[in-house]
C-alpha cells in the first residue's frame, strides 16, 4: 500500500500526523495529568477551489506571522499558486515557514488549496477572508 499524498489525506488525518488527534482523547488511558488545557487553542481549516496569486499570498501570509506569529502554533498546508504546474506544500511553526514545490497537479485533479492553523485567539472568518483575497 503507499502512503497517501497531502492532498489526499483528511484534515483530521493531518492533525493526527501532528499528534493534535492524541491530544484529543489522552486522558482515555486511566490516569490524570497535572496540566490544564488552554480554551483559547484551537484550529482553522481552509479548503476551496482556485489559484493562488503568489505576490498576494505572500504579502498575507508574511503579515499574519509578523501580527501573531505568538498566536500561531503550527500551520500546515497544500497550496495551488497560479503559474506553477506543481502543489506547493508548506509548514510552519510560529514565524518559521518552510514549502516548496512538490510533484506536478495531475492532469484531471482539482487545484484545490488545503491550509490548517493550530493556535489560540485564532479568528476563523479573518483568515478564511484574507486567504480567499490571494486567489485570482
Amino acid at each position: 500500500m503507499r502512503p497517501k499524498s497531502l492532498s489526499e489525506l483528511t484534515i483530521w488525518e493531518v492533525l493526527s500526523s501532528w499528534g493534535i488527534a492524541r491530544w484529543q482523547g489522552h486522558h482515555e488511558h486511566g490516569h490524570a495529568h497535572d496540566h490544564t488545557h488552554d480554551s483559547g487553542v484551537s484550529s482553522v481549516s481552509i479548503v476551496c477551489e482556485g489559484n493562488l496569486d503568489l505576490d498576494k499570498a505572500n504579502m498575507w501570509l508574511g503579515t499574519l506571522l509578523m501580527e501573531r506569529s505568538d498566536d500561531i502554533y503550527r500551520m500546515k498546508g497544500l497550496l495551488s499558486v497560479s503559474g506553477m504546474n506543481e502543489r506547493f506544500v508548506f509548514q510552519g511553526v510560529h514565524d518559521i515557514f518552510q514549502g516548496s514545490p512538490e510533484r506536478l497537479w495531475g492532469p484531471d485533479e482539482k487545484r484545490i488549496n488545503k491550509i490548517v492553523f493550530i493556535g489560540k485567539n485564532l479568528d476563523a472568518k479573518a483568515l478564511e477572508k484574507g486567504f480567499k483575497e490571494c486567489l485570482l
